[in-house]
């Protein structure tokens, strides 16, 4: 006498879906999981199509005896896991523009020095001069509708302090809004910007400080380049972290550049004019016959990147 073995996959996988499919109408799960499931649904007829031509055939698999179905289950599964990926890594470049938010604040009489601190997820950041006539402190943000921004302004004792952070406002982003964001910073010319802080999880910087006075940067990438165009007047000192990426400092001409590499950085590739800039033993690269520094900052790079340093003509 034979006992058929019962194949347990669709009753398994028919109550699943109708969970799922309960889930999703009761808004009990994630707009994101609901969303990939919705597309996700032709791998059924990939896992009808293995399951009609396997079978209920077995495989000795490290001795033990294994339904093809359940194999051809897992495989489905790890081939929708990739096609997901595949989707949102083809979306991680795409610039963002579902919403739009700006920042603008004159600058009153009592406010002479300036403060920029941001925090953010996959946004580029673009720094530069504002308007050379009104002091006014401009910001612009381009990006997902599914991330929450704030901008926030506060003064205290003649410094003006902006505030901006991006946060995801889903655990999961939706596929569709998922990509790349833009944050836009106009600095006045008239104030002396004390602090410029910026951190990204994604997303390269270029700083053009060249006519302003700034006083400290510290930027923290973890994905993406930074290109820093160094103030042409004013004492600056900062330190960068590139995570993933490389650095261009581009130098206008008379000022005196000192960089030194942080105690835990990688050892970067660098690119200099030999015939200006000294390259000590501790990776400390200095101008030539130079004893007072108008700019000095601490890099952070993993070994093999890039540490560009050019001259502005």
């Amino acid at each position: 006498m034979t006992i058929a073995r019962r194949n347990l996959l669709w009753p398994l996988l028919i109550a699943a879906l109708g969970v799922a499919w309960l889930l999703i109408a009761v808004d009990a799960i994630p707009d994101a999981v609901g969303d990939l499931l919705v597309r996700a649904w032709p791998a059924l007829l990939i896992l009808i199509g293995l399951d009609a031509l396997l079978g209920r055939r077995r495989v000795v698999l490290a001795g033990r005896s294994v339904s093809l179905s359940g194999v051809s289950f897992i495989v489905v599964l790890l081939l929708v896991g990739a096609v997901i990926w595949l989707a949102y890594q083809k979306q991680a470049d795409t610039l963002r523009t579902d919403q739009t938010q700006v920042f603008s604040q004159p600058l009153s009489d009592d406010i002479d020095r300036v403060e920029v601190i941001a925090v953010l997820q996959r946004t580029a950041v673009s720094v530069g001069p504002g308007d050379p006539v009104a002091p006014v402190l401009a910001a612009e943000y381009t990006g997902s509708r599914d991330s929450v921004v704030s901008m926030d302004w506060e003064t205290r004792a003649g410094t003006g302090a902006l505030s901006i952070t991006e946060s995801a406002g889903n655990a999961i982003p939706r596929l569709e809004s998922y990509g790349r964001a833009a944050l836009n910073v106009k600095l006045p010319q008239d104030a002396t910007i004390s602090l410029l802080r910026f951190a990204s999880a994604a997303g390269g910087g270029i700083l053009d400080l060249e006519t302003l006075r700034v006083e400290r940067v510290e930027v923290n990438l973890a994905d993406g380049s930074l290109v820093l165009t160094l103030p042409a007047e004013g004492a600056l000192s900062g330190r960068l972290q590139v995570a993933d990426g490389d650095i261009e400092l581009r130098v206008p001409p008379g000022v005196a550049l000192t960089v030194s590499l942080a105690e835990d950085s990688g050892e970067p590739a660098y690119i200099y004019d030999e015939f200006k800039y000294d390259l000590l033993r501790d990776g400390t690269l200095k101008q030539e016959n130079t004893e007072e520094f108008q700019a000095g900052l601490t890099v952070w790079l993993r070994s093999g990147a890039t540490l560009r340093v050019t001259d502005l003509p």
